[in-house]
């Protein structure tokens, strides 16, 4: 599970923006715990961005993006390639370095990983462990002229310090370190890739496959989706699969090959939804396929397409950031897929799930605690820059906290809680 996560200098983000997922241990806001224990901390399960338009929500989930393709594929940088460098441009001083952290928990390990880059270089790189009743231990530091190891704890990380192996000024130190079979350093480098997702609510060509590949190649993932999309009451309980195999004569000539061989490792993937055929007096008379794609209604699209994702990241206890989670969805069925990951019963292994909504209706304490509830906004203050606000922090103009008895949807839309666009009086049509 994701501890904290911080950014600096990234898009829209200016100074550093700091997302903790660790539970208030003072409030009590839902039946549902809200929260999952792990390695001796309490991390809470769900978290919801609000804010206007162009405020940031994505530029914060694009910022955990970039950070976790930056480590998977740090591998395959060769010596000057330039890094994917996206800073702030709206201050004097463009040329300083991007900054990424995120501290997790990985089984009953704790980790905190984090590096700083331009787009010629890593600036630093800095990696801590702590381990079940063992101190937290500085395992790599990093800086532009200087590499600390700790030689009992990350020994794998010698060869490389002491300069036998060389390192690239644009490459991670943690991923030379797994590309030559160090434990931790895979590890790390694992847990980003397998752990941890980060998709677009509007764009769901990538997990839709997921999704088909899922229901037709893992059998044991069946039931479970075709579970979760019939409580989900969308008309249909059974779906079938059909690959289409690749005609390399169909195919246009002079395809390049490395797209031909990938089409024939990747072939396409259609997805029936069986339906009731019913006859004049209401009586089931056969059923009917329909091509997912082709036939069924954004909506119902949108959820099968998630539904292989959820249902991976609830069975393993992974984290999901989904940017738009409502766009297209019932408000019910949004709510529905909240209390998924809320309930410890339907999430027993600690999965969690962030999302960026403009869903006020969501905006309960029978749904959300208040510090799963951030909002999102830029200021004159800070540069145009976006800005994170915990509901947590927030102080009414009497001084108080939101309350657990508070109207926090009623609230929002007043602009108490702030993050709301704001209309010029005398524009008119």
């Amino acid at each position: 599970m994701i501890i904290n996560f911080t950014a600096e200098n990234f898009r829209s983000i200016d100074g550093e923006i700091r997302l903790s997922f660790k539970a208030d241990t003072g409030i009590k806001d839902m039946n549902d715990k809200g929260y999952s224990t792990v390695a001796n901390t309490r991390v809470l399960n769900t978290k919801a961005f609000y804010g206007a338009n162009s405020s940031g929500k994505s530029n914060v989930f694009k910022a955990v993006a970039m950070m976790k393709g930056l480590i998977i594929h740090s591998v395959r940088l060769n010596d000057n390639e330039t890094l994917p460098y996206d800073a702030f441009l709206l201050s004097d001083n463009e040329a300083r370095p991007t900054r990424f952290e995120m501290s997790f928990v990985d089984g009953t390990d704790k980790f905190v990983y984090g590096f700083s880059y331009t787009a010629q270089r890593i600036e630093e790189e800095w990696l801590f462990a702590k381990f079940p009743k063992r101190s937290l231990k500085i395992l790599l530091r990093r800086t532009s002229d200087l590499i600390e190891i700790d030689a009992q704890n990350y020994s794998e990380g010698l060869a490389i310090k002491e300069g036998t192996i060389p390192l690239n000024n644009n490459r991670l130190f943690i991923s030379l370190a797994a590309q030559l079979g160090g434990e931790i350093s895979k590890r790390v480098i694992e847990w980003f890739r397998t752990r941890l997702n980060v998709i677009s609510g509007l764009r769901d060509n990538g997990f839709s496959r997921k999704t088909k590949e899922m229901l037709h190649t893992k059998t044991d993932y069946k039931d479970d989706i075709l579970g979760f999309i019939s409580s989900m009451d969308v008309g249909f309980r059974e779906v079938t699969t059909e690959q289409e195999l690749i005609d390399e004569k169909m195919l246009p000539k002079g395809l390049p090959a490395e797209i031909v061989a990938s089409l024939k490792e990747h072939p396409t993937i259609v997805a029936y939804a069986k339906h009731y055929k019913i006859n004049a007096n209401g009586e089931v008379v056969g059923m009917v396929d329909f091509d997912i794609d082709e036939r069924e209604s954004d909506g119902t699209r949108k959820l099968f397409n998630l539904a292989g994702l959820i249902v991976d990241t609830l069975r393993y206890g992974k984290s999901l950031f989904v940017d738009e989670l409502d766009a297209q969805l019932h408000p019910l069925l949004s709510r529905r897929i909240v209390q998924l990951f809320n309930n410890t019963e339907t999430n027993p292994c600690g999965a969690q799930l962030i999302f960026t909504t403009h869903d006020t209706n969501m905006l309960s304490k029978k749904l959300l605690r208040r510090d799963q509830v951030v909002f999102v906004e830029k200021t004159v203050n800070t540069k145009y820059s976006t800005k994170l606000t915990p509901m947590m922090s927030i102080t009414l103009d009497n001084g108080a906290k939101p309350r657990t008895d508070s109207n926090y949807e009623k609230n929002y839309l007043e602009g108490k809680y702030g993050a709301i666009p704001y209309f010029e009086d005398d524009f008119y049509w």
